[in-house]
């Protein structure tokens, strides 16, 4: 789907997305008047929330629920009604549908599950219900889902029980958006209970129309969403959702997101609860991090994370102070931060200085700083030490972590600190040690009113500072994604997997640096050529059907003269003979033997729905021992490119460890963006996988000696 076919099909989706969301009037489909029944608690949520707008009831069995009069089925309703909740079981869907549209119902939600998600029979009865939807105009929501509330126009459409308002912060709400709909209510209650401010929490369920890109690019054009956390399983269009991701970004909004498949296991749960293919998990955390989608691990993160994003006006890009009472928690936190990723600058000389003459004398101003107990006598340290850690340029956000004491203490320390904390830009956590143990309600609502948020868990506040931290910069390094086009390629005609060297000669035309060579047919034009080249040599056998030669005995290295070149030949061609009998090579690679160097790998590959990324490594036979690995866009710049290389945990052998001399960095960097430009312009390569490319020392180039090029057929 085109982007101009995309931006149609979401102006009609909004339209209609409206009429479910915001709703001038609304029908309850087999409301009953059962305390605790789905149609009932609706009903009741619409009453507590003060809905403003028509409400119509259906029940074939009275003519009034607590005096508000019903119609026998949905034939007697009036024409044109925005939104139809069905509470009516699975059998009864389809049909209800069908009324809905002969009724032009502008939107219908579903509960009912027996869907896709549960067999042929099941996918059947929903591409029916999207059948008649599209045909009519009609939106729908689910089936499979728990429903949504709208807290800007106090429309709750959801039977979650003992639902409660919230307050609507312009400009800096948060919204939940998520497929499951117990995932939807548990994060809307969690949200509750620590006074965020949000604008909709929304379950999406089967998405027979209604998707998450849908909602997602309504929801964009929110004033007064910021924040849009999402609980994702399975991402139906994807080039839209990074369209969606891109626009999101450019207009100052976050989408933090928690999308389960790292394992097969999480996949295959996944695939069976929404009905659809999930996708490859690496693949979307890697494009969709370049696009600055706050990717997360936990629940925990998935609300904590919001919850600074809601409360301050911009992530951090400097890393993290620690202020704490506590010797032990210093030393925790040093180990913890650097577990997560969350760095501890050191301080500067002037915030040193005017610290050290605020401590006590066996104290040091350092990062973290721990104020000792000391602190009890003289509770101002928390006022003075937490600002001038606020406004040292090196720091960019802090975390206070202290011993609770007694309730009373525990107070105390809390309103020492807020007269530093309250009103920063910098996103500031407060952590009360002592999980369980009992706290003054003040304690909480003093933070909460000021807008800090609050944890128990001094590692929950880490993780959730490293991911905020990680998104700030990551927001700086957007602009390095690649704006010019694609480069121009000779054509490549092979198709399936291609031999090695006809990827080489592919390689050389687009710039990617590979050894001499000559594919030979036979004995006498293999020592012809070899003679040309100058040994040492390799030979290589050579047959696309022979896509790891070193497996079957077709690669044999230090090749020093003739004689050993015939003895080679003569064992190469037995290996295949014993390994593949049969295959006929297309012949066999006389290569010059390259020089000793790093080896690291270069690969990409094409998933697809979400399109190409591009991986850098440690190479050779270490690949499968460390997997230290990078993945990326194909778009990146070589400036971003070369920070990636230089995050690599093997990193210390390109910079040059122990001694040795720097490695060429740069060249290895545009291997890595060749590839990526070839992904981008050639769309049947599938695959690309050079291991290894030899990195000689700085100014020496590399060279790749592998060449595995796979196309689509």
């Amino acid at each position: 789907m085109s982007l101009n076919q995309n931006t149609v099909e979401l102006e009609i989706q909004h339209v209609s997305i409206k009429k479910l969301l915001s709703p001038r009037s609304i029908a309850i489909v087999g409301v009953s008047a059962t305390p605790g029944s789905a149609g009932n608690t609706i009903l009741k949520n619409l009453e507590h929330f003060n809905y403003s707008g028509e409400i119509h009831l259906v029940n074939k069995n009275r003519s009034d629920i607590e005096g508000k009069p019903c119609v026998p089925s949905i034939d007697d309703l009036p024409e044109g009604i925005d939104a139809v909740v069905l509470c009516v079981p699975y059998t009864a869907v389809v049909e209800s549908v069908k009324a809905c549209a002969r009724r032009k119902a502008g939107s219908v939600m579903i509960f009912a599950a027996g869907f896709a998600e549960v067999g042929e029979a099941g996918k059947l009865a929903q591409a029916q219900i999207t059948e008649i939807g599209r045909e009519n105009g009609m939106m729908i929501a689910g089936p499979n889902c728990m429903g949504l509330t709208n807290f800007v126009d106090n429309v709750p459409l959801t039977f979650a029980p003992g639902l409660k308002k919230t307050e609507v912060k312009n400009n800096n709400s948060l919204c939940i958006l998520a497929q499951s709909g117990g995932m939807m209510s548990n994060l809307r209650e969690i949200a509750q209970a620590r006074g965020i401010s949000m604008t909709y929490a929304i379950s999406t369920g089967n998405e027979a129309i209604a998707g998450i890109e849908d909602y997602l690019a309504y929801l964009i054009e929110d004033e007064s969403t910021k924040v849009i956390a999402m609980y994702v399983e399975h991402i139906r269009r994807p080039k839209l959702f990074l369209e969606l991701s891109a626009k999101a970004r450019r207009k100052g909004k976050t989408i933090v997101l928690l999308h389960p498949g790292r394992s097969e296991a999480s996949r295959e749960a996944a695939q069976s609860h929404t009905g659809s293919l999930v996708g490859d998990y690496t693949v979307i955390k890697t494009l969709l991090e370049h696009e600055a989608v706050v990717m997360v691990e936990t629940m925990e993160e998935l609300v904590d994370v919001s919850w600074f994003l809601t409360s301050f006006e911009s992530p951090p890009v400097e890393g993290a102070a620690i202020l704490t009472d506590s010797g032990a928690v210093k030393g925790f936190a040093l180990d913890y931060c650097d577990t997560v990723g969350l760095n501890l600058p050191e301080l500067s000389e002037i915030s040193k200085v005017s610290l050290e003459k605020l401590l006590p004398e066996f104290s040091s101003a350092t990062n973290p700083l721990d104020v000792t107990a000391q602190v009890l006598s003289d509770m101002s340290l928390y006022t003075s030490t937490a600002q001038w850690l606020l406004d040292d340029s090196k720091i960019g956000s802090l975390m206070i972590i202290v011993l609770p004491g007694s309730p009373h203490i525990a107070l105390a320390k809390v309103r020492a600190a807020l007269p530093a904390i309250t009103g920063t830009t910098k996103p500031t956590a407060y952590v009360v040690m002592g999980e369980g143990s009992p706290l003054q309600d003040e304690v909480v609502t003093e933070l909460m009113e000021n807008g800090i948020p609050f944890f128990r868990s001094p590692e929950r506040a880490m993780r959730a500072l490293a991911v905020l931290t990680k998104y700030g910069n990551s927001l700086k390094k957007v602009d390095m994604l690649r704006k010019q086009a694609p480069i121009k390629t000779p054509e490549l005609t092979a198709r399936g997997v291609i031999p090695e060297f006809v990827g080489k000669e592919y390689f050389a035309k687009v710039g990617i640096p590979v050894p001499n060579r000559i594919l030979a047919k036979d004995l006498e034009s293999a020592i012809k050529g070899a003679r040309s080249i100058g040994f040492p040599v390799v030979l290589k056998a050579q047959s696309s059907e022979l896509a790891h030669k070193s497996d079957v005995g077709g690669v044999i290295i230090g090749i020093k003269d003739e004689k050993e070149l015939a003895d080679a030949w003569k064992t190469l061609q037995s290996n295949i003979g014993k390994a593949r009998s049969g295959l006929k090579l297309d012949g066999v690679l006389v290569e010059q033997m390259g020089k000793k160097g790093i080896e690291m790998v270069v690969g990409a590959r094409r998933d697809s729905e979400w399109g190409p990324i591009v991986m850098v490594g440690l190479g050779g036979i270490w690949i499968e021992v460390f997997k230290d690995v990078r993945f990326m866009s194909p778009k990146l710049t070589e400036e971003y490119i070369e920070q990636e290389i230089l995050a690599l945990k093997s990193a210390d052998f390109l910079k040059g460890a122990r001694g040795s001399s720097p490695a060429d960095v740069k060249a290895l960097t545009k291997v890595v963006a060749k590839v990526g430009q070839l992904m981008i312009a050639v769309p049947q390569i599938e695959e690309i996988d050079i291991n290894p490319v030899i990195v000689y020392p700085e100014g020496k180039g590399v060279l790749a000696l592998d060449a595995l090029i796979v196309t689509s057929e």
